[in-house]
């Protein structure tokens, strides 16, 4: 018999959740639980794939999933393979409107946003040359979002950005992946929360840039 954490235990319309085995691997962002399959062919000659399942928890207006859809766009296009190929469908999820993502997966190997790991993401770096050009136009185009657009992108997640397995930068968030400086000047209930996300992500920003500077130096 299939242990219960085997089997996506949430509603979704557009799935049938009895013959997908998927496990439970997180629930620790503040929009999504995410499940993950193992072993999926889209076609017989297919390779097999592995998928997350990014399943939205609060409500999600349709405006809200267009904002997403949009968000993932833009890093798509500029970012190319760093962001991972998804799809964003929307569906009923315990009979209500809401939000899917289904995304290729990635193993997360390192966490190379947290500054408390320079002493090893500094080497780890200078061994693998594409991940620290990955890390180079990510650090530029986010740079260039706040610049232009005022948009800041959410390094404060766990494992937002990592390099994966293959040592291979990834950027693995799909909801709210930008948080707008502006809304601390424009809505008085902000609050600090929102003031600490940004706070943490510029620094993590800061430190990623440092990163990649020293690499150039070496």
């Amino acid at each position: 018999m299939s242990r219960e954490n085997d089997r996506i235990s949430t509603n979704v319309d557009c799935i049938d959740i009895v013959k997908l085995p998927a496990t439970l691997i997180s629930v620790r962002g503040a929009h999504c639980k995410v499940f993950q399959t193992a072993g999926i062919r889209r076609r017989k000659s297919a390779p097999i794939r592995n998928f997350v399942l990014k399943m939205h928890v609060l409500a999600c207006s349709k405006r809200e999933a267009e904002i997403y859809h949009r968000d993932y766009r833009k890093m798509r296009k500029q970012l190319k393979e760093i962001i991972p190929y998804a799809m964003f469908v929307r569906t009923r999820i315990n009979g209500e409107p809401n939000l899917l993502v289904i995304a290729y997966a990635y193993t997360p190997w390192f966490n190379i946003a947290n500054p408390a790991n320079e002493a090893e993401a500094l080497p780890l770096l200078g061994k693998h040359p594409r991940a620290c050009l990955q890390l180079e136009y990510f650090v530029a185009a986010a740079k260039q979002w706040r610049e232009q657009e005022g948009k800041v992108i959410d390094l404060w997640g766990i494992d937002n950005l990592v390099l994966d397995k293959d040592r291979q930068i990834r950027y693995l968030d799909s909801f709210e992946v930008f948080f707008y400086e502006d809304m601390l000047h424009i809505m008085e209930n902000a609050g600090r929360e929102l003031e600490e996300k940004i706070t943490i992500s510029l620094q993590r920003l800061d430190y990623l840039d440092y990163l990649v500077q020293q690499n150039k130096k070496s």
